[in-house]
């Protein structure tokens, strides 16, 4: 009796492995965007390095004061990105005396799960911004997800960001760039 309730318990592990625990659905997706909006809201780069899958691709484009700088980033690459992101953005809080606020928000344009169900391709924008001028980044996205082990995770992302940096008295460009 014991080997068949380990038998029957191992074959619900690698049905969840390698079915249920791959197959999503557009409120998941849903989900998983209001999760990454949590987790920038509160600074919080490991949630946001947590939701990349292992193997993650993310080809970003970015334009800042007329420059345009391309860059494909692995999971690692990506973290780092991030983890760099966010603390530039504490530093530009540090330096205002904390009374700039981060605010983000997005907007989902479209969401096409695969008909296996075990992919979505999601395109839209967000908008993370510190007061009215003092920074700006609006990201276009064309991302697709994928369930890993019950875990949305960002596998591929396509994104072309504008940063737009500004607020008279605040800083200079020249000051957000120095470390």
């Amino acid at each position: 009796m014991k080997q068949i309730a380990i038998v029957i318990v191992l074959c619900m592990g690698a049905w969840y492995f390698f079915i249920g625990g791959r197959k999503l659905d557009e409120s998941m997706v849903r989900d998983y965007y209001q999760q990454e909006a949590r987790a920038v809201s509160a600074n919080d780069a490991d949630k946001l390095c947590k939701q990349l899958s292992r193997k993650a691709v993310v080809e970003a484009k970015t334009t800042m004061m007329g420059r345009t700088e391309e860059v494909s980033l692995d999971r690692d690459e990506a973290c780092a990105a991030t983890r760099k992101t966010m603390e530039t953005l504490r530093r530009v809080n540090d330096q205002v005396g904390a009374i700039l606020a981060i605010e983000y928000d997005y907007h989902i344009d479209t969401v096409e799960v695969a008909s296996d169900r075990k992919s979505a391709v999601v395109k839209g924008t967000s908008v993370l911004k510190m007061g009215d001028s003092a920074l700006q980044l609006k990201t276009s996205f064309n991302q697709r997800l994928e369930r890993e082990l019950g875990q949305m995770r960002l596998v591929h992302a396509e994104d072309s960001t504008v940063v737009r940096l500004g607020g008279r008295g605040v800083m200079s460009q020249s000051d957000f760039f120095r470390k």
